[in-house]
């Protein structure tokens, strides 16, 4: 028992170590790709949070067919034209299906916290990847929109028709810090990033507040 603790916090720990290294490299990444290739990588990421979970096979293999939907449909519209309808379809249906991965793959990490009947440093570390997933599934869902909708954002010194960084965004607007530089336009963005910053402060003000809460009651029953 005491070796798969160890096991899984570890895991949990490469988990997070990679999630914190896609949030900072993404900036620099969009300098060289574009974002819907850039997209591809997170479903590896993420079918790898599914098995850190240790989720049922089924899970694993969900997660799985997830990510070969959202790779196979993002290729696909790689090679149409822009101007096309198809291009459209293709990236709305891509990214849907990134959106959907990081949700299921949240939900199996959520579940393998609330298994836990004793929190360790392995639950607080997968509630950090939880709110980090969440992050990143409302980056996807703002790509699509910007995609769909080009006017939907405006970046502060950018050219007209440049592709705002949306990763960027969505973890500025989780974490509450409003910097301004990049703004919504539309009705419907503006409520999702409205709905984004409630999720962020609830999350750490409930959930994450409440695994410590409860690792701190264990380490003191436990000195006790």
């Amino acid at each position: 028992m005491a070796g798969s603790r160890r096991t899984r916090r570890v895991n949990c720990q490469f988990l997070l170590g990679g999630l914190v290294a896609l949030v900072v490299a993404f900036p620099f990444l969009e300098d060289v790709a574009r974002p819907l290739v850039l997209v591809i990588p997170l479903a590896g990421v993420f079918v790898a949070a599914v098995v850190v979970a240790d989720a049922e096979p089924r899970h694993i293999k969900c997660s799985i067919l997830l990510a070969a939907l959202q790779v196979g449909l993002t290729v696909a519209s790689l090679v149409q034209q822009e101007e096309r309808f198809t291009y459209k379809a293709g990236v709305a249906l891509a990214l849907a299906a990134a959106v959907v991965l990081i949700l299921f793959s949240t939900w199996c990490v959520l579940g393998y916290v609330l298994r836990a009947q004793v929190i360790t440093e392995d639950q607080i570390y997968a509630g950090i990847c939880m709110y980090l997933m969440l992050g990143f599934a409302f980056g996807v869902l703002f790509y699509m929109i910007n995609i769909l909708e080009p006017a939907s954002f405006a970046a502060a010194n950018e050219p007209a028709g440049h592709s705002p960084d949306l990763m960027y965004f969505s973890f500025v607007t989780l974490a509450t810090l409003g910097y301004g530089d990049i703004t919504p336009r539309t009705h419907g963005v503006r409520s999702l990033a409205v709905v984004e910053a409630l999720v962020g402060m609830l999350y750490i003000a409930i959930f994450m507040a409440r695994l410590v809460s409860r690792r701190t009651s264990t380490d003191e029953n436990g000195n006790d």
